[in-house]
């Protein structure tokens, strides 16, 4: 497991890897970057560490189709929305990120998916799925 974007002085357990942003103000594009950089499976499953409600169905579905026919990036989608914290990154993009980011290009992470063979996983429009994809930020996000 790797983790980005953690307070330094919050301990994490001792087999996971901690990176940092080699890119200031970039947001969760320098990240991904970072993961990227350490990862040495050739696939990255990537979410955001806001959402404590993952399913492991929807995950093993969306890895099985990107093992299926392998595109650069798979993006999880429900009802039309992209959740790029929810999705697959082939460790292949890796230097074609980091000229994203260097050459000055937009930190949403949207913009980057037209660098790169990009595909769409919908998700089911169910509860599980729209639980899996909430992001808590604040209290009253848990009443779901």
């Amino acid at each position: 497991m790797i983790v980005a974007g953690w307070p330094p002085d919050d301990p994490l357990p001792g087999d996971v890897i901690l990176v940092h942003d080699n890119y200031g103000g970039v947001g969760p594009l320098a990240g991904i970057e970072a993961a990227l950089r350490v990862v040495r499976s050739p696939v990255l499953f990537v979410f955001g560490g806001d959402m404590p409600w993952l399913s492991e169905e929807l995950i093993r579905a969306q890895a099985n189709e990107f093992l299926n026919n392998p595109p650069d990036i798979l993006v999880a989608r429900s009802g039309g929305l992209a959740e790029p914290l929810h999705s697959l990154y082939s460790r292949k993009i890796h230097p074609a990120l980091v000229g994203h980011i260097e050459g000055g290009g937009s930190n949403a992470i949207i913009d980057f998916y037209k660098l790169a063979d990009t595909r769409y996983f919908d998700l089911p429009l169910t509860r599980e799925a729209r639980k899996a994809l909430t992001n808590i930020n604040r209290p009253e996000d848990l009443l779901i």
